[in-house]
């Protein structure tokens, strides 16, 4: 008799009764032999040692002795032989191309290392064949398993190692790769652009870093930080460009007058105007006013929503009036909405270079979807306000 149908005896009688870890020791035996996967010599030990505790019972459940087959133990399985080797290497893969094989022994930290990085990992998988975890050929992924290898003392094959040297190089000398902002001679320039892309059209730092900003690069030299510090922009302005874009900016309406965020409207335009529900003429007209003496016409903005007649007539006659009712066209620079995105707006591919919310009233989900995700999102509230917001991030 095979020790692997003693066990399979062991756990389903129901005249034997096993200790919780016992139980739970056997059933984990039972269901690794239902898969075809043999013990290792170390399980093979631990079971004969638990056969041996219920001998007499399970004799009086076959009618014979099984001590013959405790001494002598026969396997249906050859014993499995746990992989010791803590590997990272490169290999051919059918979809990746070329992806990471992560090779250890169960670990259970390691396992929870990956599934906690793994929304910044693409999509690292354990593939059950190989018995190994499966990254795509990625910078997240090299930095991550660069971090782990050096942790946990890994051995890596020299393809693995010399990604692992060009990320740490590139990292090393950060500023000889990214795109940047630097100043030269006391102008700024890009550095580490492609040549196909414009140089900067302006010597003003405040402008080059807007211009910056729109083009996708948020990083710059200590002397372009100094030389914002220097500059005479308004302190919202200098916190503004230190901030990243991706992050939602705050601005206290309680504290700051609208004009503070005037070099916003002038240099990140198209802009989205939010307007909060329940105040909307007000709203709209002292933005109006705000907006005019930026020197937007009244052609250059349009009012994506209109109000129940019924209720405030006088808002739709004062968007009438001021010929704020202009379809978005390539000279639109400001877009008013409330309640939700209209869906001109969505069909007008309209790119919006910075968003100002001005309150949260009567959100609806597309204004929520629409800025949570957003950048160069400035909510210009009251700061007890902010507390109220759920956009996205928020």
């Amino acid at each position: 008799m095979k020790i692997e149908d003693l066990i399979t005896s062991l756990v389903l009688s129901s005249r034997i009764t096993l200790t919780p870890w016992e139980s739970e020791l056997t059933y984990s035996f039972l269901d690794q032999l239902g898969r075809g996967t043999g013990f290792t010599e170390k399980q093979a030990t631990v079971a004969i040692k638990v056969l041996t505790k219920y001998q007499h019972s399970l004799s009086a459940q076959f009618k014979q002795d099984i001590g013959v087959f405790l001494e002598n133990p026969s396997y249906k399985f050859p014993f499995r032989k746990l992989n010791t080797m803590k590997k990272m290497s490169i290999q051919t893969h059918g979809v990746y191309g070329r992806a990471i094989k992560v090779e250890f022994p169960f670990n259970e930290s390691y396992v929870n290392k990956i599934r906690a990085a793994r929304p910044t990992l693409e999509d690292a998988t354990w593939n059950k064949d190989e018995k190994a975890w499966i990254f795509p050929l990625t910078e997240n992924s090299i930095q991550f398993l660069s971090e782990l290898l050096k942790q946990e003392q890994f051995d890596c094959d020299e393809e693995f190692q010399s990604y692992i040297d060009q990320c740490d190089k590139v990292f090393d000398e950060i500023e000889q790769y990214a795109p940047m902002l630097v100043l030269e001679q006391n102008s700024p320039k890009f550095k580490n652009i492609s040549p196909f892309l414009p140089e900067l059209s302006t010597n003003e730092i405040v402008a080059a870093m807007f211009e910056a900003r729109r083009r996708g690069i948020s990083t710059w030299s200590e002397e372009v930080s100094q030389a914002l510090c220097d500059s005479n922009a308004h302190p919202v302005i200098k916190e503004f460009l230190e901030t990243d874009p991706s992050t939602i900016f705050q601005c206290d309406s309680e504290k700051f007058s609208i004009d503070c965020i005037s070099d916003i409207i002038e240099h990140l335009s198209p802009c989205m105007f939010v307007i909060p529900g329940g105040n909307e003429l007000a709203t709209l007209k002292s933005s109006y006013e705000f907006l005019t003496a930026q020197g937007i016409g009244n052609k250059d903005m349009s009012v994506m929503f209109r109000l129940d007649t019924a209720v405030d007539a006088e808002f739709n006659i004062f968007v009438k009036e001021k010929q704020l009712n202009s379809p978005i066209n390539e000279t639109t620079k400001v877009v008013f909405v409330s309640g939700k995105i209209p869906k001109p707006v969505l069909k007008s591919n309209i790119k919006f270079n910075s968003i100002v919310n001005l309150g949260i009233a009567g959100v609806h989900y597309t204004i929520r979807d629409f800025l949570g995700f957003h950048e160069n999102l400035i909510n210009y509230t009251a700061t007890k306000e902010k507390k109220d917001m759920f956009f996205g991030h928020l």
